[in-house]
């Protein structure tokens, strides 16, 4: 999950620096805003497509060890009094954020909701529409559209109803809702923010040139939402008359429309995203390849004689000596914290082979007691240096041991 949240947000961070590069002075609305989607589309799609199972990752297995393996001194762990899990505060800050934005988009939903069933409906202009009474500025969010008529001229609630009606009719909503779902998702990430706000402004850009388009006069248009700016918004979730920054959406209803031919810069996403993905499928074709060669040498190491000793005429032995090895393990096994808090115990048993050149393999729970506690007797085993190998009849011999981790609360 880690991983895929680092290469989601590598790819967030990649394709909108390129969509900032790319798009940066053009008027091309529409692409702009099916970039921005795509993005993130592919920020959540990428990380996941593992083309790496093309690759043969079939690979030589090695002899099921026997149930009999010689027995090293227990090793009892306790946990201290500065156990912290670090890790676990981490996942708990992310996700107490996470769920603290999400839940703030979803009290904006209710308060929009309930806002739409108390208000009175009209038809103005063609159009049905919920009477706002409060300071509030005109919004919209999927088909409701929001507005206070009282204090306007006719003119100027046309120019409200054609601006909210583009956001009704192009589903401007959605765009604005997954933006805030991606932030809460992303809230660590400042690019997810920055493309909220590019998602939001974009949408303003759409509907100020359809009001235009029809026919409105610029300047009377720019003129009415200078005089709604400073007005009470009631959601961020919603599309909102006169969302700022003001100053960039005259500036760009003044724009002269960039050259269509410019449009197809757009398409070098195409081969952007193609480099992403085999860049993720490289690195993990990597990894299986690593897997199969490591597999391959396991291999090789039993060669002609494979067999997995219990007992050789020169045992292996630990750098240092069996205090040494207990002194390590002691030093490397932590309780963990998620088993700490479950108030788990009990005694894990750890088989592994010491290779003829000493190195550590084939590491594996014996007897299991919990998924934690397993994993971090597994871990500390997995990170033993190397030992001195076995011998039997003057060759060096694999040789199998078991390792008793017994987990035990104070």
């Amino acid at each position: 999950m880690l991983m895929y949240l680092i290469k989601a947000n590598v790819v967030l961070v990649v394709l909108f620096g390129f969509y900032q590069l790319i798009s940066a002075g053009d008027t091309f609305f529409k692409w702009r805003r099916l970039s921005l989607l795509t993005i993130y589309v592919l920020s959540l799609l990428l990380p996941a497509i593992d083309l790496s199972v093309l690759v043969n990752e079939t690979a030589p297995l090695g002899n099921i060890l026997p149930r009999m393996a010689y027995n090293l001194p227990e090793v009892t762990v306790q946990p201290t009094h500065d156990t912290f899990d670090w890790q676990q505060l981490a996942i708990w800050l992310y996700t107490g954020v996470a769920l603290a934005l999400l839940l703030r988009v979803f009290w904006q939903v209710v308060v929009v909701c309930r806002l739409a069933q108390r208000s009175e409906r009209a038809t103005l202009h063609g159009t049905a529409v919920c009477l706002l009474t409060g300071d509030y500025s005109p919004f919209s969010f999927f088909r409701w559209i929001f507005v206070n008529p009282d204090d306007k001229t006719p003119s100027q609630v046309q120019q409200i109803l054609a601006h909210e009606q583009t956001h009704v009719a192009q589903w401007h909503s959605a765009d604005a809702l997954l933006s805030q779902l991606f932030v809460a998702a992303f809230w660590f990430n400042p690019v997810a923010w920055l493309m909220r706000l590019q998602v939001r402004n974009n949408l303003e850009y759409l509907a100020d040139r359809s009001v235009i388009n029809g026919g409105t006069d610029k300047k009377a248009y720019q003129y009415h939402l200078l005089a709604v700016a400073y007005r009470t918004n009631v959601a961020t979730i919603t599309n909102n008359f006169n969302v700022l920054p003001l100053k960039k959406r005259i500036k760009m209803m003044n724009k002269q429309t960039s050259n269509p031919l410019a449009r197809f810069k757009y398409l070098l996403f195409v081969p952007l995203v193609i480099a992403l993905l085999a860049m993720n499928s490289t690195a993990m074709r990597a990894n299986v390849q690593k897997k199969v060669v490591k597999a391959n040498k396991t291999t090789k190491k039993s060669g002609a004689n494979d067999k997995v000793y219990v007992v050789v005429e020169q045992m292996p032995s630990f750098p240092g000596g069996d205090s040494a090895l207990l002194k390590y393990l002691f030093e490397n096994i932590k309780y963990p914290m998620s088993a700490l808090k479950a108030q788990k115990q009990g005694r894990v048993m750890v088989r592994f082979t010491v290779e003829k050149d000493g190195a550590i393999t084939n590491v594996k729970v014996a007897r299991s007691v919990t998924p934690s506690l397993d994993a971090e007797a597994v871990r500390a085993i997995k990170s033993m240096p190397k030992w001195s190998p076995g011998k039997q009849g003057g060759e060096f011999v694999r040789v199998k041991y078991n390792v008793p981790v017994t987990f035990r609360l104070k």
